[in-house]
């Protein structure tokens, strides 16, 4: 009896010490993984609003007054890349412009809310085929 514990206990620890071994082999196939990259190249400016490289406005139902630093009004664009990618694209340029993020909201679209002394901008990112980019910058009171 006792042999047939020790046998059974055997096969345990084999089995178990096997299942570990490809379970971390498939975890961890030894080949590093690489990281995708998050970042998405600059394109044109839109008053002091820099949009992604390949972004697509949609010149008929955007509306923009004023120019450069007085800009406002509502840019409608298209981006072809991930919701996650031009939301952290805006998140690194904005700043460089002057712009503050003061709110950030994240669900099924991304709400960033960015501030200067005498504007505040509003980028909705949503998700789709192409990343669909709604920016309203208004007037501060």
């Amino acid at each position: 009896m006792a042999q047939l514990k020790a046998g059974i206990l055997g096969a345990f620890l084999i089995l178990g010490v096997g299942a570990c071994g490809t379970a971390t082999n498939a975890m961890d196939d030894g080949v590093p993984k690489v990281a995708e990259d998050m970042t998405l190249p600059s394109g044109e400016m839109i008053g002091d609003i820099v949009m992604p490289a390949g972004s697509a406005m949609d010149a008929k139902d955007s509306i923009i007054l004023g120019n450069g630093a007085n800009a406002f009004g509502k840019i409608i664009a298209q981006v072809k890349a991930k919701q996650i990618k031009v939301m952290q694209f805006y998140k690194e340029n904005m700043p460089t412009q002057g712009w503050g993020l003061i709110s950030e909201i994240q669900d099924d679209d991304i709400l960033l809310t960015f501030q200067k002394p005498t504007r505040v901008a509003v980028i909705q990112i949503e998700r789709g085929r192409a990343t669909d980019l709604t920016i309203t910058v208004t007037p501060r009171n």
